[in-house]
């Protein structure tokens, strides 16, 4: 599955949301995000800050759809 999440975000250009990986892997968010931090700690991926809006209302930061991962530069 590691593999899976690798070859993912090396074919699509930019950073994908944690949502994004979850739907095109077919995995639930809640199996997914331990597998991303694992690859962040070995260096693979680097998860990606997104600031809030003007109009956010806080905790968007741990939102599937505002957490963001790509491959490591």
């Amino acid at each position: 599955m590691l593999s899976g999440i690798l070859r993912l975000l090396n074919e699509r250009p930019g950073a994908l949301s944690v949502q994004e990986i979850s739907l095109a892997l077919d995995i639930e968010s809640s199996a997914l995000r331990p597998m991303l931090v694992l690859l962040e700690s070995k260096g693979k991926v680097e998860k990606v800050e997104i600031p809030c809006g003007k109009s956010c209302t806080g905790g968007c930061t741990e939102s599937d759809t505002m957490t963001f991962y790509k491959i490591s530069s």
